[in-house]
């Protein structure tokens, strides 16, 4: 091979980044013009980017201050960053200051609907054709009880009613956006054939069987996904089935998605795409009635899969102030083998009164589907002792039960990259203990949303809380 080597024609690196101070956690956009001495451009030249770093504090440095990556940098913790653009032997810089991030919130618990006498599993609220406010809970081991608050006073969770079904534990309970109807899955029941339960809730405060449906839903339900019209429903971890609902006391099966050598945990549909978080191959998603991608509710079509080693729980979010759709991704890890926290033997003491306190593993990750097609995982919610379950986000704000860890409030305004637990962005935590509950003073939360300016969730061992965020407090210097 002949080489001619050429002078480097660059001579100067004009960077094109505004900002000087910014907050730990918020992205940066790595723009830069590699000129010749006179100021043209060289349109071919390639400019690298690294930073060093000065910590805010030298007793506390942590490692891994700051992240490039995808043309973007954050900084994971405050100090002085000095970002660095060179192509070949030019170099120039661009000094940013990091402050850190102050989004912490107390936060007060406002009431409770306690079940203590066994384990509480989902839950869901909505407002009722009566105009009053409700939630619907579940119940893991528990006989198949189905319990419903009244929630309009978030400071008096009153119970009204309970609904028994034939089932060993209703994992999942799920209300149509309309409040028209609500469903109960079924795991465990008596003649093995499972199914879902479909409640009227004309009467909110007292809800009835209006159906039962079990086509192609033996293996047992885990999750369940209402829309006005349709309900989606995971059958045995190999599939969802999607049922018409339209008539509540007359459901009919309207098709189904099954993805190849997977086990689907979780589905979250939004615009028509149904999001399934499945174990094995990891983020699938599929046009349910989309159409872009040709896909109609009766016939289904896989849109692309984001492979992942994860596949418990997904919530799609799209960010109006950036445009970009980000995909959360639940691990739920419940053995903790190998790690300098092992954990607890719990399983042996499970679903019985009293026992030992559960612990997790596994944490969020974070995926940017702006581009279906074009799928990246750009960050995470990070904490090594703890496991994460269900995710909501609504405004800009994560609503993360995160098992013995607690529910956590986590902002996620802006872009995203990296791990949102080291840039201070958790806004509070908070781990429900009760001395009388099914395991004493043993946090393990199971779900928790957001409803009207509360936190609602509830605990494994001590049933549904209600919690407010408090307003900022103004620091006096």
């Amino acid at each position: 091979m002949t080489y001619t080597i050429a002078a480097n024609p660059v001579a100067q690196i004009a960077i094109r980044i505004p900002e000087d101070v910014i907050l730990t956690g918020q992205v940066v956009r790595l723009q830069a013009e590699a000129r010749t001495a006179a100021g043209a451009p060289v349109k071919d030249a390639v400019v690298t980017w690294s930073y060093t770093y000065t910590p805010d504090d030298t007793t506390v440095a942590p490692g891994g201050p700051g992240i490039i990556d995808w043309g973007r940098f954050t900084a994971n913790h405050p100090g002085r960053f000095t970002l660095l653009a060179q192509s070949g032997n030019v170099v120039s810089r661009h000094v940013l200051e990091a402050k850190p991030r102050d989004v912490v919130r107390r936060i007060t618990v406002t009431g409770r609907g306690p079940v203590t006498t066994t384990a509480t599993s989902d839950l869901w609220p909505w407002k009722g054709h009566d105009g009053r406010d409700y939630c619907l809970v579940g119940t893991w081991g528990g006989d198949g009880y189905a319990l419903v608050f009244d929630i309009t006073d978030l400071n008096n969770i009153i119970k009204t009613d309970s609904i028994r079904i034939d089932a060993r534990t209703i994992n999942d309970v799920t209300v149509s956006p309309d409040g028209r109807y609500g469903a109960l899955s079924r795991e465990g029941a008596s003649n093995r054939i499972n199914g879902v339960v479909i409640l009227d809730l004309s009467v909110p405060a007292h809800p009835k069987i209006a159906s039962t449906f079990d086509q192609e839903l033996t293996g047992g339900v885990h999750n369940m996904f209402a829309t006005n019209e349709h309900l989606f429903a995971i059958s045995g971890g190999q599939k969802y089935v999607i049922i018409d609902v339209k008539d509540i006391t007359k459901p009919r099966y309207v098709s189904e998605y099954q993805h190849p050598n997977a086990r689907i945990h979780d589905l979250w549909v939004r615009d028509g795409i149904a999001y399934s978080a499945q174990g094995g191959v990891g983020a699938v998603m599929v046009d349910v009635g989309n159409g872009k991608w040709g896909g109609t509710i009766e016939k289904p079509k896989l849109i692309t899969v984001f492979p992942i080693n994860s596949g418990h729980e997904i919530y799609p979010y799209y960010q109006k102030a950036t445009g970009r759709m980000y995909l959360f991704l639940g691990d739920e890890e419940m053995n903790r083998a190998g790690r300098v926290w092992e954990g607890t033997n719990y399983r042996a003491t499970l679903g019985t009164p009293g026992g030992v306190a559960q612990t997790s593993g596994g944490y969020v990750h974070i995926v940017d589907v702006t581009d279906p097609m074009k799928p990246r995982k750009v960050g995470r919610y990070h904490l090594e002792d703890y496991g994460a379950h269900d995710i909501i986000v609504e405004d800009d704000v994560l609503y993360q039960a995160y098992y013995d860890g607690g529910v956590r409030v986590v902002d996620v305004s802006g872009e995203l990259l990296g791990n949102l637990a080291e840039q201070r962005r958790e806004i509070a935590v908070f781990k429900p203990m009760d001395p009388k509950a099914f395991t004493s003073n043993a946090p393990f939360v199971m779900n928790a949303m957001p409803w009207k300016g509360h936190v609602l969730f509830t605990d494994f061992n001590s049933g549904l809380w209600a919690a407010k965020l408090e307003p900022k407090r103004t620091i006096t210097p």
